[in-house]
């Protein structure tokens, strides 16, 4: 039951010893209660496997709106006070943020762009990308494997599907950096307003090019809809290629780059992953399990009291699902610390589960497949370049991500 313990889940210990907490918590309070980021908010913390399965696929009592918790005048009030600030309808009105119909409508609307088959077609251009960008640094024998490999990979993609310069890269991480990281301060607050602002009048530029210049991509295709106004509005226009930007790019740098760490921090599992390259795809699962990339889910609204793990959660209350910790419990993995790559029972929930499993998965999956095969095929005795303490994680609750991972090789 949850106690009067606080746990420390922001710091940078915490990022350090994140499983031994998420454990400690499994043991202990694994249905805990204790503020949030701001310090103030409380919000229920749900850590054991079984709890956030039921979380995630129960759509009628946990939802992402909070028009569906709260009648409308309780709404105004809750708005009205700051709890759940106004947020730019531009960015917000996306697939993250919408329950039942709504979602499923938007959900439609790419969803053939994201199907195994279709993403599979992708296979020799991400190939030819990964091949593309270790040629600039093989070589040398070293690279920051974020910032030369892990991040320009997948935005690359992402980029050319929606049909958008890849030369813009570096302002979309400046702006996906911004929407991914809580503003806890006003000048973080008045950072992201700017950077908004920003993103916005670059996506008028593009869609007005796009109108007048249509084009065999996803923007494209996202503009018809709009314009034909059945099927997408302007600020969910806005929203969803916003989504697609980020949501495109931040979890799967986070997976590959989280995957190298934890195969250079074993390198029995290494060896014999080399030895048998065939093994990638259940490899891929695995270390989407081991070290999950999208660490805890988006806070959701208690829309009815209801029992979880043996606490009674009151209408309009926060929760959060720890994936992380899900996928670390002793109870539905057999050793759960250990990173086993011949795991065959591994139902884990590093995509999400139910009617928000991440759309991108098998994109996601794919690019991490041929990231991992192209680095260890092509280069030879791959180690990190630096102590394993020296290591920063990024201090965004949503992802467990490193800011860099700095690797060498023998030339």
């Amino acid at each position: 039951m949850s106690t009067g313990q606080r746990y420390d889940l922001y710091s940078h210990d915490f990022r350090v010893s994140t499983h031994e907490t998420y454990a400690r918590m499994r043991d202990e309070s694994p249905v805990h209660l204790q503020p949030g980021l701001d310090g103030e908010t409380p919000i229920w913390f749900v850590t054991r496997y079984d709890d956030v399965v039921a979380m995630l696929t129960d759509n009628e009592r946990f939802v992402l709106d909070p028009a569906l918790a709260f009648p409308p005048d309780e709404l105004a009030e809750l708005r009205g006070s700051g709890v759940v600030p106004e947020l730019d309808a531009r960015v917000n009105t996306s697939l993250l943020n919408l329950d039942g119909a709504d979602h499923r409508r938007l959900r439609k609307l790419v969803t053939k762009a994201f199907t195994p088959r279709i993403v599979e077609q992708l296979r020799p251009r991400i190939q030819q990308i990964a091949d593309e960008l270790v040629d600039r640094v093989a070589s040398s024998g070293r690279m920051e494997l974020v910032d030369d490999f892990a991040f320009p990979l997948p935005i690359t993609v992402i980029a050319e599907l929606l049909g958008i310069p890849v030369g813009d890269q570096g302002r979309f991480r400046m702006w996906s950096s911004t929407f991914v990281t809580p503003a806890s301060t006003p000048e973080l607050q008045d950072e992201a307003a700017r950077h908004g602002e920003e993103f916005i009048a670059y996506l008028d530029d593009l869609f007005a090019r796009r109108r007048a210049e249509p084009t065999e991509d996803l923007v494209s295709a996202l503009v018809r809809s709009e314009d034909e106004g059945d099927h997408l509005s302007e600020n969910e226009l806005y929203s969803m290629v916003v989504l697609l930007i980020v949501a495109g790019h931040e979890t799967t740098v986070s997976l590959i780059t989280n995957a190298v760490h934890a195969l250079l921090a074993h390198p029995d599992v290494l060896a014999a992953l080399q030895s048998d390259m065939s093994r990638m795809p259940t490899a891929v699962e695995e270390l989407l399990r081991f070290d999950s990339p999208v660490e805890r889910t988006i806070t959701r609204w208690v829309a009815a009291d209801l029992e979880l793990g043996g606490e009674l959660l009151r209408r309009g209350d926060l929760a959060i699902a720890v994936v992380g910790s899900a996928n670390r419990d002793a109870a539905q993995f057999a050793n759960a610390d250990m990173l086993d790559l011949a795991r065959a029972e591994n139902r884990h929930v590093g995509f999400g589960r139910g009617a928000h499993y991440c759309l991108g998965a098998p994109l996601a999956r794919l690019e991490t497949e041929i990231a991992l095969t192209t680095l260890l095929e092509r280069l030879p005795n791959l180690r990190l370049a630096i102590a394993a303490e020296a290591l920063y994680w990024r201090p965004i609750p949503l992802f467990r991500s490193l800011a860099s991972l700095p690797v060498e090789w023998d030339v």
